[in-house]
């Protein structure tokens, strides 16, 4: 049995939400089902139109519903944090949810190692199956209260571990207040990789450790963050900010070599015109791979992709043909 000392902690629990009334029940029973009790739960609604969500308040409460005109998802966790009251704040989309006894393991862990300003975990693709639902959450989640001990190649000052690929995802997170105290919040100009920036600006002032399981589901569906494709590599052009702010050098002195990271650049030069090759503009297909290629990032692969694009609509029925 899991022991917490008193007073509990406050955790704050910060639920942005725009249309999103098909899941965000099972999102908020998520939260209530933790053993861990001291908590708010602060739902911004960000001009929804599809339920009044100010009904979730009858449920618990501990929820607070706050409304806002459509001002996006990074304004909406921002004013959430500063509403807030915890000593520790929490992230959670409306359409995914957490592992019972997440909160009470990362609050121990906060509690024993002070100098972490972030501890986050693993999170778990939630698709649909072949009859087109999702699986019933129960059937996937796992008990999270034993989780005691960190992946020590993903946690510490994470800086460069970040830059070479992202490892905090939002549904998993808990910060320490002192965090949104000192570095404030998410930007706001960012429409895609506000929280990939986010993190990366905790990793300069704050160590960062990652619990050594997983702890969320991460719903997969036509609106998720996963399924979206833009004509800007947003990851890039995020990337290369980064770098010309803060460099290749963790705070403790560790570095990450330059070629290491021109090799990410390109690789997600590769990404981004792969996937604009099948389901995209083949204009930005052609600069993409055509970066990767001079770059020289899997170059016979992006000479091959490079190729084939003038006939790309074609492949997928030569492919269905039968032999």
């Amino acid at each position: 049995m899991f022991l917490m000392p008193l007073p509990l902690p406050l955790v704050s629990v910060i639920i942005p939400v725009r249309n999103c009334r098909d899941y965000i029940h099972e999102a908020i029973d998520s939260v209530l089902g933790q053993d861990y009790t001291n908590l708010e739960i602060i739902v911004i609604d960000d001009g929804s139109d599809d339920y009044q969500y100010s009904e979730l308040q009858k449920a618990d409460r501990r929820i607070a519903v706050h409304r806002l005109s459509g001002m996006g998802v990074s304004h909406a966790r921002n004013i959430a944090m500063t509403l807030a009251k915890g000593s520790y704040f929490v992230f959670l989309d409306a359409d995914d949810i957490w592992f019972p006894g997440k909160l009470i393991a990362q609050v121990n862990y906060c509690e024993r190692h002070p100098q972490v300003g972030c501890v986050f975990g693993d999170f778990a693709k939630w698709e649909r199956d072949a009859a087109g639902q999702f699986p019933r959450s129960s059937l996937l989640a796992t008990d999270c209260r034993a989780l005691t001990e960190n992946e020590p190649a993903r946690s510490g000052w994470i800086y460069t571990r970040l830059l070479m690929g992202q490892l905090v995802g939002m549904n998993t997170a808990m910060i320490r207040r002192e965090v949104f105290e000192q570095l404030g919040g998410f930007d706001e100009t960012m429409r895609i990789g506000e929280d990939y920036l986010f993190w990366l600006k905790v990793s300069r002032v704050f160590e960062m450790h990652a619990l050594a399981g997983t702890i969320a589901l991460y719903r997969i569906h036509e609106s998720s963050a996963m399924g979206r494709l833009d004509k800007p590599n947003h990851l890039a052009i995020m990337l290369k900010t980064a770098v010309s702010r803060w460099g290749l050098s963790n705070p403790d002195g560790s570095h990450l070599d330059q070629d290491e990271f021109n090799t990410r650049l390109a690789a997600t030069e590769f990404a981004h015109g792969y996937k604009h090759f099948w389901h995209g503009s083949a204009t930005v297909a052609r600069r993409s791979l055509f970066n990767s290629l001079r770059s020289g990032f899997l170059p016979g692969r992006s000479l091959l992709y490079l190729v084939l694009l003038p006939f790309r609509r074609l492949l997928p029925l030569l492919r269905n043909r039968s032999p």
